[in-house]
């Protein structure tokens, strides 16, 4: 990355840290003064705004993505939780001077902060656990398979904090520190399942399935090293290369730009009554709708890729991570039941096929409908309902005769890596062949209506 690229990456995080601090920390300042401290309920919430005010205070300035950022929010603010209730709600000076002593050792500790003092620290705090388990486990006060499980992840968290010390990556909100913060929880998800439990609910099967793909697809780069520190901003952005799989998955705007380009084709030109002149060509109505259909294709598919490498670039200006384009994306095979690497371009265009299907249904409604209607505005409705309404009849989709609705096959993209399908009645070849039918069928009566089609009046 160059050094105006960095220096822009740098400029737009902090710039959204000033906004975000500046506005919170104005809106709970205000609120402080509109609390009566003499009613105990509106106390309550006096002392949960004042906590959460000089916690903003005392994180201005620091990076969101920040090891100091997530210290404050993590363990600065419980201790001054601590000092506001003992003072305003439990009247305990005591107690409020305990939590101010170690108030002001955090403070000091983050003014020379040092990241793998804490992750040290942490090390420390996870061996006294395992000293823990064992004593229990000795002393028969806790079963040997439970002590199992919990010494397997806590060895496992003691593994990732020497990895941090070994690549450098602090404890902080960037994507890396995130994922390895997850891996030994996901891995505690994935001792609990049984394996030999016979699953009756397919939902406990999605479930067991989804855990299963996160637990090896980070053991696998946890094992192969691939987590490197990076300062990008999973939260807000994403990394670039997910950022570009995303536009294949049929998001919402590329939808819309499908039905815009679709609707009007051929709508506009009864509208404009220049489809005179354009029979007057020497085509048949056949091959002029064909070539408006493939010409939508064609566009469609240049946005789809011309979109996707915009949202690379914008994303990885804004928040780094340039290098994960040149990355192979892993991808849990349950096929194969290993993490497989495959190339981002192929990849999206696994993606761009597995939901092909959806784009050449709604294109052939749109087509359809603009036909016979030659109205752009319904051409452009109706096929967007039936986007909308398709989830809500996933989420209502219980028998087997869902699996026969276009909407419910129109996305292959659970077939992609062998895994089971989110309605469990779904088949690859159900599904291939209903979509096969809708879009013959859709584009069938489009080119019979167009064929047809009295121009006289147009």
């Amino acid at each position: 990355m160059n050094t105006g690229t960095a220096l822009l990456q740098r400029h737009v995080t902090k710039l959204i840290g000033v906004l975000q601090d500046t506005t919170n920390e104005e809106l709970y300042k205000q609120s402080l003064d509109s609390y009566d401290l003499s009613n105990p309920e509106e106390l309550k919430y006096y002392v949960d705004d004042k906590t959460t005010y000089e916690t903003i205070k005392l994180a201005k300035g620091y990076d969101l993505t920040s090891a100091e950022y997530l210290y404050v929010f993590e363990e600065v603010q419980p201790t001054i939780r601590c000092m506001n209730e003992n003072e305003y709600i439990n009247k305990d000076s005591d107690a409020y001077d305990e939590c101010k002593v170690k108030y002001d050792e955090q403070v000091s500790f983050l003014k020379d902060f040092d990241w793998k003092k804490l992750i040290e620290n942490k090390k420390e705090e996870t061996k006294e656990e395992i000293e823990g388990v064992n004593t229990l486990l000795e002393l028969g006060q806790l079963k040997k398979e439970d002590a199992d499980k919990q010494l397997k992840v806590l060895n496992l968290e003691l593994d990732v904090l020497d990895y941090r010390l070994k690549h450098e990556i602090p404890i902080d909100e960037s994507s890396t520190s995130l994922n390895l913060n997850s891996y030994p929880s996901v891995y505690a998800s994935y001792l609990d399942l049984d394996n030999e439990k016979n699953l009756i609910k397919y939902e406990e099967k999605l479930t067991k399935q989804e855990v299963e793909e996160n637990y090896f697809i980070l053991k696998y780069k946890f094992d192969h090293e691939l987590f490197k520190k990076d300062k990008n901003v999973a939260l807000i952005g994403g990394n670039v290369a997910e950022s570009i799989l995303g536009v294949f998955k049929g998001g919402t705007m590329t939808i819309l730009f499908l039905l815009l380009i679709a609707g009007g084709i051929v709508a506009e030109e009864y509208n404009k009554g220049t489809i005179k002149q354009l029979l007057l060509k020497p085509y048949t109505r056949t091959k002029i709708l064909t070539s408006k259909i493939l010409a939508v294709l064609v566009t469609f598919t240049l946005f789809m890729f011309v979109y996707a490498l915009m949202t690379g670039l914008i994303n990885g200006i804004i928040f780094g991570e340039f290098k994960s384009i040149f990355e192979p994306v892993l991808v849990y095979d349950f096929n194969k039941e290993a993490v497989v690497e495959i190339n981002l371009f192929i990849r999206c265009c696994q993606l761009f096929l597995a939901v092909l299907p959806m784009f050449l249904i709604l294109l052939g409604v749109s087509i359809m409908v603009s036909v016979i209607t030659t109205n752009t505005s319904v051409a452009l409705i109706v096929p967007l309902i039936i986007t909308i309404i398709s989830p809500i009849i996933s989420a209502f989709a219980k028998g087997k005769i869902f699996a026969f609705i276009p909407t419910m096959c129109w996305n292959l993209m659970d077939f992609l890596d062998g895994g089971l399908p989110l309605f469990e009645h779904s088949k690859l070849a159900i599904s291939l062949a209903v979509d096969g039918i809708t879009i013959f069928i859709l584009f069938a009566i489009a080119y019979a209506v167009f064929k047809r089609k009295d121009i006289k009046n147009q």
